[in-house]
This record gives structure tokens, C-alpha cells and sequence, in this order.
């Protein structure tokens, strides 16, 4: 079963603290970091959208790139669910497949299946199991019950991402499931420091 009406959002305004520079357009196999999970969102989503710090450039799309556009954080390195709250709010499809700019791993087969699982368990939110415990990202969720939750989150104060989905009451693919189409756990690779670049094509 296709999905239809699936928008992406793709987290690209952090402050990359730990890399040292500005980790999203570092070179990875001849382009920038972020094409990798972008490219996985443009095969399986309607759109796309980069949410980008207050201020910042835009930055270099890959060709055929036309479904995204660029969002800004209205605050500064807010953490990770202000950076979904801004994108959610600029989706326009009732489900969005919420991803980080430093995924290198993420394939639009495994965005694909989860969001087949979000419509046919009619849950708000999908993540993916890790052993004995599940990560936020990436995730699918319900725009609309998203949006609202995250709203009531950021004025609690509330800062990180996990606690959007947990409240979501997240369906958590084991890997039984999501080994089908990522049979070595790509989706899990993330770079933070230059050592967690990949040093081959995933």
C-alpha cells in the first residue's frame, strides 16, 4: 500500500557544537551530509521541508529538489522539538515524516513502511525500535495532534523531542519489521563528530 498525502520535515538548524563546523553541508561521497536523508524524504514524501535556524542560509539543494523549501526556527538552537514544531507548522499533508539532516542512513523504503504502519494502526505516531528501547528519530506523526501537542510542550517549557512522541503514544516497529527494508540498521547511523562520518556509500 502507497501512502499518499506525506510531508517531510528534515531538522537542519542545530548548532553542530560537537562536529566543530557546520556539520550538514560537510562533504560526504562528493555533496553535502544533508542530501543523504533529504533525497530519502523526496522519494517518499509529497514534500519537503528544511527547517533552518533563525538567520541562516539556505543551503545548496540537490537537483530535482523542487518539492522543498526552507523554514526558519523563530529561536536560535531552541532544541529539537522547537525545530518540529516550526516545520510542522509549514507542512501541509496529515501525516509528516519528521527526519535529522545528519541521518546519512535513512532510505525512503524504511520512511515509506512506517508511514504504512501509522495508517493502518491509525496511531499518531510511529518510531523504530532499537533493541530494548526506540529513538524519536526518525518518527511519523499525525500533523494536526502533533502540532497542538507540541505547542503545549514548548509553552511548559518542554525542549526535547522524545517527550513529543512518547505523549504521542508512538507505535515502536521492532526490528523484525523494519529489518525488511534496512537489514543492517542503517536509519541508525548518526553524525555528531567527524568520526561518525561514513567512510563508504551506505
Amino acid at each position: 500500500m502507497d501512502v499518499t498525502g506525506l510531508s517531510g520535515i528534515l531538522l537542519a538548524g542545530g548548532a553542530s557544537t560537537r562536529f566543530g563546523r557546520e556539520k550538514v553541508v560537510e562533504p560526504l561521497d562528493g555533496e553535502p551530509l544533508f542530501h543523504r536523508p533529504l533525497r530519502a524524504l523526496l522519494a517518499a514524501c509529497d514534500e519537503v521541508v528544511i527547517v533552518l535556524a533563525p538567520g541562516a542560509a539556505e543551503l545548496p539543494l540537490p537537483s530535482n529538489a523542487s518539492a522543498a523549501r526552507f523554514a526558519r526556527d523563530d529561536v536560535a538552537h531552541g532544541g529539537p522539538l522547537v525545530g518540529v514544531r516550526t516545520g510542522l507548522a509549514h507542512v501541509r499533508s496529515p501525516l509528516a515524516v519528521i527526519a535529522g539532516a545528519d541521518m546519512p542512513g535513512l532510505r525512503a523504503e524504511l520512511l515509506a513502511l512506517m508511514a504504512r504502519h501509522a495508517v493502518t494502526s491509525g496511531r499518531s505516531a510511529v518510531v523504530l525500535g532499537d533493541s530494548d528501547w526506540s529513538r524519536p528519530l526518525p518518527a511519523v506523526v499525525s500533523t494536526k495532534a502533533a502540532l497542538d501537542l507540541a505547542d503545549a510542550l514548548l509553552r511548559g517549557g518542554e525542549r526535547r523531542l522524545r517527550e513529543l512522541v512518547g505523549a504521542l503514544d508512538a507505535l515502536v516497529l521492532p526490528e523484525r519489521v523494519w529489518a525488511k527494508v534496512d537489514p543492517d540498521g542503517e536509519w541508525r547511523r548518526d553524525v555528531d563528530v567527524v568520526g561518525d562520518l561514513p567512510t563508504k556509500p551506505a
